[in-house]
């Protein structure tokens, strides 16, 4: 249904605009064809061009057959007659046809009249390329019968449809496009009646210029078009236009105005006439058209800002804008909440953050200032009421269009992060922990050894292996159950002896190692010697209820050398597996440490 009814739509404006055509260029011929020569307007192609790019390529063919047949009827009536009807026909509509595949190729985003690049196309294609091209055929045709050389046939031809095509097509296109009746339909009647009096103000003007030929007054008309299109756009100028050329074209047929000696012969006056009328339309229609987009971007503006109101006041969000030199010039309402402070205009950035992050927040403003269009991430811890929450702010720098390199300011976002901070938290964390143990794993081992491989020239550090003794025997004689209850029992151990400078972690299997920072070698080897002492000390009992006890043994090595994970793994080691060889339930130090080998003594043993 919808289908039929946008059908029998556009098959009621091609009949109308047809009759238009046959109106518009019948008048055309009879009015303005002084001497027998070529019109001095032809707003026909505008016409048929209009229609042509409002309507599909399939569709084309029988429109072009129409309006050929149309034009053919008005020349044999008020023009050369029947014998040159059918040839001037077919290269009307060949210039309306040329005119039309030129404005879709050109500029297929047909802002013909919204746009100054657009009006440059249309005056191109529509007042130069078709009518020089529909010209040349059409100079030669005209002169068989009329006065006259080609060469003045064919300069007439395109000065006459080339202002005439100009002149027609704004609102030709916006009554084939429906943009003509959709303002009419949204205008308010004080709108309606001030379009209908500037028309009736350009008219009188113009006509008082006209009737008289002593004074040069032919500027006058320029006022009232020039501010009909300022109030009314494209709509103004074109009505404007089109009254001036009707009174202008009446006075020439007359004689009123013209009858004055300054113009001397009649295709003097023709040639004055088409060229005023030139110039008053690259006068208003540029006006219009810059007016119509100045509209539109207002509009978008509008909408845009409208839109930043509406997410501004309903965001959790802190949406802010930054001058250059990183001070709040704007701060959506969630801005509150998330800075604990009342007043933000006038405030830097940095405090939103801890006073400790304020080098962090400049340098990520200086980054985005460098790199303007991209935008930067910055991510910090922050205490509000005594809780710790996490803030993610995005920041970009806003170039300044007049001076490549230089910003206008920032827009930036802030927002409250802590909840997926802290599930990413949890998430590295249960990442980095041993299952079975609670402990850090073999990963976060590495990671925090090679941490401080990075600094132990500056930082030395103490790093030991730890191995259960005989384990594999207490999984074949009381099961894995057992064996995965030692560990964890070993494990609780571990964690009776943590403290912030001591870092346990199990590395696999019954592996654990451990580092230890700001002890001196002796001191770190008590220390292993006291985590013995606790695994020896454990009461275990199997499943069945058998009791049964288990001894540790350790490898210690001091770093105090920047080295490869790897190579301080191989430190421990060597130390390690002369624990296990003699016999296990002891520490062992590696070569090169500042004590030897440490083996604990049989009243030590006894003891534990």
């Amino acid at each position: 249904m919808t289908w039929i009814g946008n059908h029998i739509a556009g098959g009621r404006k091609t009949v109308l605009l047809g009759l238009a055509f046959f109106a518009i260029t019948s008048l055309t011929i009879a009015m303005t064809r002084f001497g027998g020569a070529l019109a001095l307007v032809w707003p026909g192609t505008a016409i048929l061009a209009a229609l042509l790019v409002t309507l599909p390529r399939a569709q084309w063919g029988p429109i072009i057959w129409s309006f050929a047949a149309l034009s053919a009827v008005a020349t044999s009536l008020f023009g050369f007659g029947p014998n040159l009807a059918l040839q001037l026909a077919a290269i009307n509509v060949f210039e309306g046809y040329v005119i039309a595949r030129l404005l879709l190729a050109l500029r297929p985003q047909r802002d013909w009249l919204e746009s100054v690049d657009g009006l440059i196309v249309l005056i191109v294609a529509g007042g130069i390329v078709g009518p020089a091209l529909a010209a040349i055929p059409g100079g030669f045709v005209v002169a068989w019968v009329s006065p006259g050389s080609w060469l003045s046939h064919t300069a007439n031809w395109v000065a006459g449809h080339g202002l005439g095509t100009l002149l027609g097509f704004p609102i030709a296109y916006m009554a084939a496009s429906g943009a003509l009746s959709k303002d009419y339909a949204a205008a308010s009647l004080p709108v309606v009646m001030e379009c209908i009096g500037h028309a009736l103000v350009i008219g009188a003007v113009t006509t008082l210029v006209f009737l008289q030929a002593d004074l040069p007054l032919l500027f006058l008309p320029i006022v009232p078009l020039l501010f009909a299109a300022f109030r009314q756009g494209r709509i103004g100028a074109s009505i404007g236009l089109i009254t001036i050329a009707g009174i202008a074209i009446a006075s020439l047929s007359t004689g009123l105005g013209f009858a004055s000696p300054i113009l001397n012969t009649f295709g003097d006056k023709v040639l004055f006439l088409q060229f005023y009328l030139a110039i008053l339309l690259l006068l208003a229609l540029p006006v219009s058209v810059a007016l119509k987009h100045r509209r539109l971007l207002f509009v978008a503006v509008e909408e845009k800002r409208a839109l930043k109101g509406l997410i501004s006041d309903h965001s959790d969000d802190a949406l802010l804008n930054l001058d250059a030199e990183g001070r709040i010039r704007f701060a959506s309402p969630a801005s509150e909440r998330l800075s604990g402070q009342a007043e933000l205009t006038d405030q830097p950035l940095t405090m939103f953050f801890d006073p400790l992050d304020e080098a962090v927040v400049l340098a990520t403003l200086a980054e985005s200032a460098s790199e303007p269009g991209l935008t930067h991430v910055l991510e910090r811890p922050v205490l509000r009421d005594d809780e710790q929450i996490w803030l993610e702010a995005r920041i970009r720098a806003v170039p300044l269009a007049e001076t490549p390199g230089a910003i206008s300011g920032y827009a930036v976002t802030i927002r409250d992060v802590t909840t997926s901070k802290n599930a990413e938290l949890r998430a590295l964390q249960e990442a980095d922990t041993d299952a079975l143990t609670g402990l850090p794993n073999r990963r976060a081992f590495l990671r925090h050894l090679e941490a401080h491989l990075d600094y132990s020239a500056d930082r030395p550090f103490n790093f030991a292996i730890i191995d259960l003794d005989h384990f594999k025997s207490v999984n074949d004689t009381h099961g894995h159950d057992a064996g995965d209850m030692v560990l964890r029992h070993v494990a609780a151990a571990m964690r009776r002896l943590s403290a912030p400078e001591r870092f346990f972690a199990r590395l696999g299997g019954d592996e654990f190692a451990f580092i230890a920072e700001r002890l001196e070698l002796d001191e770190a080897a008590v220390l292993c010697e006291e985590l013995c002492s606790a695994v020896a000390a454990l009461d275990l009992a199997a499943p069945d209820g058998t009791a049964f006890s288990l001894t540790a043994s350790v490898g210690l090595a001091g770093i105090g050398a920047p080295c490869s994970a790897s190579l301080a793994l191989q430190t421990a080691d060597g130390p390690l597996y002369a624990a296990k060889s003699g016999g296990g339930n002891r520490v062992e130090i590696a070569t090169g440490g500042n004590r030897g080998p440490r083996r604990r003594s049989d009243s030590e043993t006894q003891a534990a």
